[in-house]
């Protein structure tokens, strides 16, 4: 069951909705994609070059100061209430908590963004909310470790939330991920018996690792085998897609791995094909750790990740 919070309508001009007919093969946009049409310029790449290193850098900050972010933890209603309201500002969509109980017998929600619903299929987004450290009752700011993530699909959010697409965009932001996947396992149960039609699910989970190396690919993980390989070949099919909008639309190395331990399993137990990006933060010392601070994630690297995440949503679900 999920609780209504708000519907919000984005109003403000830089994301005033506009129809370009054939010119934008039948998407409702944004300003931004009327302006490159007329500019002779691709939509995907308007909407690519949209990310803001400055939005992404403010809500990294703003989610690591919190003291915690640990779900069991008495204070987790503020984060959850922090995460409404940055989706409700961001742009336009539903928002809905989404309740399920933790072993320690307290309710804690998934944040839902879009209509899972939505007959034409749905392409799912999500990001882990909470944080964890060696003393995650007192200090856990997890700011690659997940803020990142969370920061990406803000953005991402932002920018695609007020397109009308080929098929619906579900933002979600999960908790409970650092409990064994609590929020997530909860989700992909709940889509699994009321039918969401989901035909992927994209997770971020550390996007701004600072390598020693620098040329150091990021990880564009996708499901091989697992509980249900029947999902594999689209789970391929979109990871490849995903490392060629990769080498389009962003300066970095990609690599594959398969999928794990992460908020996609439980997607994919429920025969859901999944993908991740992935930076390679846990060989960081800092994993884990009261050393996961903002001054340790490379902005550079997170931007030019939710370009990705920004295009491959987009790509998705046109």
């Amino acid at each position: 069951m999920q609780e209504d919070v708000s519907d919000m309508r984005a109003d403000r001009l830089s994301r005033r909705s506009v129809l370009l007919g054939a010119a934008a093969a039948g998407v409702t946009a944004n300003l931004g994609f009327a302006q490159a049409v007329m500019a002779d310029m691709s939509p995907l790449s308007a909407l690519v070059d949209d990310v803001s290193a400055v939005r992404l850098r403010d809500t990294v900050l703003s989610l690591s100061s919190f003291p915690t972010r640990w779900t069991n933890g008495p204070g987790f209603a503020a984060i959850e209430n922090w995460m409404v309201a940055a989706f409700s500002e961001a742009a336009a969509g539903t928002v809905t908590r989404q309740p399920y109980l933790m072993p320690s017998n307290k309710t804690r929600h998934n944040i839902v963004v879009g209509n899972p619903m939505d007959p034409r299929g749905v392409i799912v987004v999500g990001a882990h909310l909470d944080s964890i450290s060696e003393t995650p009752e007192v200090l856990a700011p997890g700011a690659n470790d997940n803020a990142t993530g969370i920061a990406a699909l803000l953005e991402a959010h932002r920018i695609l939330s007020p397109l009308t697409l080929g098929k619906e965009l579900v933002f979600i932001a999960f908790s409970g991920e650092e409990q064994d996947l609590l929020g997530s396992a909860a989700c992909a149960q709940i889509a699994a018996r009321d039918g969401w039609p989901i035909e992927l699910m994209i997770n971020l989970d550390m996007l701004g690792y600072r390598p020693t190396n620098p040329a150091a690919p990021l990880i564009i993980e996708f499901d091989q085998g697992n509980a249900l390989p029947g999902n594999d070949a689209a789970a391929a099919t979109y990871g490849a897609m995903s490392a060629r909008l990769a080498a389009e639309h962003t300066s970095l190395n990609t690599t594959h791995t398969d999928i794990w331990d992460s908020d996609y399993m439980p997607f994919e137990a429920m025969g859901f094909p999944c993908i991740g990006f992935y930076d390679g933060g846990a060989e960081s010392p800092r994993y884990h750790s009261v050393e996961d601070v903002a001054g340790a994630v490379s902005f550079e690297r997170l931007e030019q990740v939710t370009r990705l995440v920004v295009a491959t949503a987009f790509e998705a679900a046109s």
